[in-house]
């Protein structure tokens, strides 16, 4: 189970930011996460519905 205050990271490992709040059904919870840093225009749009993984 994700609890908030979990870091997750992407695919290659790099730090992406923490677990602020889960929400939605308890089968399949949503995460919201805030990033370490803002990132740029276009990596943010790539990071969206990207696949994370929990640390």
């Amino acid at each position: 189970m994700v609890t908030e205050g979990t870091r997750v990271a992407d695919a290659r490992g790099v730090l992406r930011g923490k677990v602020v709040r889960v929400f939605g059904p308890v089968a399949r919870p949503y995460l919201s996460i805030r990033p370490q840093r803002v990132p740029a225009p276009a990596e943010g749009a790539a990071l969206l519905g990207a696949g994370l993984l929990i640390e």
